[in-house]
């Protein structure tokens, strides 16, 4: 998917998943940044033994007997989770409990992402599942399809999927990898933001956790947000999960069923037994895409920035490049910038009047509040548009490049490339290096 190879003087990066191909000088490269990942698993082997064995609960199909409705919590296209290779599993467990497929029904958690299309319903659940089933996409604004829960210890009120909660078996299928502010995805993130209401979502998601010092990539212990969300989660119950890790190229390397705090935990070790990248100095320019499915749009793409913002130093530049089939995807990220005078004043104005995509709006402006800057290459959202958020735009990734050379001091400025940077654990040890 991504590799370097020299040429001559230079260093020649290239992208085979967004077709792009970026050249700089071989002395200033310090080359890929990357981990080595465990093999893939064989499937469905895999996935029949993760069923065969949960953790911290019975099997499935003991689980199911006697229950009358059940509902398959899934997540929408934007998180590119495997959903089709598990559901043949859920289905073999509930019908030898006796369920027939009339009593399942499949909410897409979009939180409040669009709603899935049919086409990607098909793919998401797996044309070849979808038989018999109800399959509905979560509806975060009508409250005549929430139900209220009660508040959490952090002040969230807890409205959920009505679907859901009428379900007496509930189950949940997600994907573990660093999250940008919850520490890691998956888990108790199909219920909150999953299938919440949007006010839940936009007060869990509010300007006071997410400028939590702990509410950052790998982070469970002191993460507010993570925090909130398990008690959400574990106030509608969650009877059974299952939690996939996959590899850079979407195959699965790790499978974990069973209690929703059990299956989440053993994926969040196995993740941070291989994920985490050291650096012993901060780079003055990295150079960084989301790849699948995060590309889709700008709002999801920035996440790699999000992730790489703990080893960037004041006065460093950051590049993205993505396709961004889908535009800006979020209006209302955009709403703090209109006619901001500075960082300081989105800052403001998010403090002042908070919607729930202005999240990302919100992150980037850390960044940019440490002084880093960020050069944009997209064809798919209007330059202007991003220059109102105060980034830098050109028009390919080479000339992304090209201009973050000509920001940095430094007159032999060191470029890495890290693509994908959101799947890893960054890590600054300066110690080290003395």
């Amino acid at each position: 998917m991504y590799s370097i190879h020299e040429q001559d003087s230079a260093v020649v990066y290239r992208d085979r998943v967004e077709d792009v191909e970026i050249s700089v000088d071989r002395d200033i490269c310090l080359g890929l940044a990357g981990f080595e990942e465990p093999p893939a698993v064989a499937c469905p082997d895999a996935y029949r033994k993760a069923f065969e064995a949960p953790l911290g609960t019975p099997r499935l199909k003991d689980l199911a007997r006697g229950k009358k409705r059940v509902a398959v919590i899934v997540s929408d296209s934007t998180r590119g989770v495997p959903t089709a290779k598990s559901m043949p599993f859920i289905l073999e467990e509930l019908s030898e409990a006796g369920i027939p497929r009339s009593a399942v029904t499949v909410v897409i958690a979009i939180g409040v992402h669009r709603p899935a299309t049919e086409e990607e319903i098909r793919t998401i659940v797996g044309e070849e599942n979808l038989e018999g089933l109800t399959v509905i996409n979560h509806n975060p604004y009508d409250k005549r399809l929430l139900v209220s829960l009660g508040t959490t210890s952090f002040g969230t009120p807890v409205e959920v999927s009505k679907a859901v909660y009428d379900a007496d078996l509930r189950i949940s299928v997600g994907k573990v990898e660093p999250h940008e502010f919850a520490g890691f995805s998956g888990g108790r993130k199909s219920v909150l933001p999953g299938i919440a209401s949007e006010r839940t979502i936009e007060i869990n998601h509010r300007p006071e956790m997410l400028m939590s010092p702990d509410a950052r990539p790998g982070e469970l212990r002191k993460n507010p947000i993570h925090l909130d969300m398990a008690e959400a989660a574990g106030m509608l119950g969650i009877h059974f999960t299952v939690n996939v890790v996959l590899n850079q190229q979407g195959q699965t390397i790790g499978v974990f069923t069973g209690g929703l705090k059990e299956a989440h935990e053993a994926a969040v070790a196995f993740m941070r037994s291989f994920c985490q990248i050291t650096l012993t100095s901060p780079p003055d320019i990295v150079v960084t895409t989301p790849g699948r499915p995060l590309n889709i749009n700008f709002y999801q793409s920035v996440k790699p920035l999000i992730a790489l913002a703990p080893i960037m130093a004041t006065g460093s530049v950051l590049v993205l490049y993505c396709s961004c089939r889908d535009g800006l995807g979020s209006d209302d990220m955009l709403i703090p910038y209109e006619g901001a005078k500075d960082i300081d004043d989105v800052i403001r104005r998010l403090n002042e009047s908070y919607k729930i995509q202005m999240d990302h709006a919100l992150l980037l402006g850390k960044i940019l509040l440490k002084g880093v800057r960020i050069v944009v290459a997209t064809e798919s959202v209007d330059a202007s548009v991003l220059r109102r958020m105060f980034l830098d735009t050109a028009r390919t990734p080479q000339q992304a490049l090209e201009t973050a050379i000509r920001m940095v001091p430094n007159p032999k400025p060191s470029v890495l490339f890290f693509p994908q940077a959101q799947r890893a654990l960054s890590v600054l040890d300066q110690a080290s290096a003395q």
